[in-house]
Order: structure tokens, then sequence, then C-alpha cells
């Protein structure tokens, strides 16, 4: 998985192969509503990104976004 898998804007953030998609209350972006697309499941083109993973980049993309922490 890279970066470059990702979309990012103050709108939230997208795991573009699988749709899992975070996007921030307005006033406060650290909580929000989480779409899962085709998160933990294997894409019909064969490839498979574990939850984890995707949750944990995700998660540090946006935390570097928004310029706060973990």
């Amino acid at each position: 998985m890279t970066r470059d898998q990702f979309e990012i804007s103050n709108d939230g953030i997208t795991h573009k192969p699988t749709g899992y998609m975070f996007m921030p209350n307005p006033g406060n972006p650290h909580l929000g509503t989480i779409y899962m697309g085709s998160h933990g499941k294997i894409l019909a083109s064969g490839e498979d990104y574990p939850p984890r993973e995707v949750e944990d980049m995700m998660r540090n993309m946006w935390a570097e976004h928004v310029g706060g922490g973990n």
C-alpha cells in the first residue's frame, strides 16, 4: 500500500482502491463518519488490502493533514 492510493482534502480522506472513507464532522476534524466501501474485502481485481494497515495509514495521514497527533 502506498500514500498515493489515498485522496485527501479538508472534506476527508479516501482509500481509492477500496472506497474506505473518513469524512470529518464540521468543527471537529477528529470526529466524523466512516464509509466502509469494500474495506476488508478482496477486490474484483484480486487485490487484498489488510484492514488494519489501511486504517493505520489513513489515521496517520489524516493526523498529518489536520496538524494534530494520533
